[in-house]
């Protein structure tokens, strides 16, 4: 399975190296961070994506273009609306609309070391689902150098 085509399709979210802010940049571009306005760049993308493009990381995983705490709230919903109405229907709407948006969203390739989000490119299919083990790995690894 593909997504989105050639690599100039590759789009990157991930930490504006001076502030900290998010910011997203399309691979092989630069621009100005909109919070701080300094300026961020990115290498262009190779075919496939193998590595973080924002801090060059090996260790890449993917999983659902999905915001969780939208996916926590739409449960929260259904669970609210199953107390007042007395009825199981509105959870088994909530879990229908999360099938739903799990089949029809595509993934994403998330970096272990600096959270990037890589949108689109080929190659995110074949990444490794997430592993706990690698996450603390990074954590710690992070937690020892502040």
């Amino acid at each position: 399975m593909t997504t989105n085509g050639g690599s100039g399709d590759v789009k990157v979210e991930y930490g504006c190296p001076a502030c900290g802010r998010p910011i997203e940049l399309a691979a092989g571009t630069k621009g100005p961070c909109r919070h701080c306005g300094a300026e961020a760049s990115l290498p262009p993308a190779p075919p496939r994506l193998a590595s973080c493009l924002a801090c060059g990381c090996k260790e890449l995983y993917r999983q659902r273009d999905f915001n969780q705490k939208l996916g926590l709230l739409l449960v929260a919903l259904g669970a609210i609306l199953w107390l007042f109405l007395r009825s199981f229907w509105p959870m088994v709407a909530a879990a229908a609309l999360d099938l739903l948006l799990y089949v029809a969203l595509k993934d994403v390739a998330i970096c272990y070391r600096c959270k990037a989000h890589h949108r689109g490119g080929e190659g995110i299919a074949e990444l490794p689902r997430f592993d706990l083990e690698r996450h603390e790995h990074y954590r710690f690894e992070k937690a020892r150098k502040s």
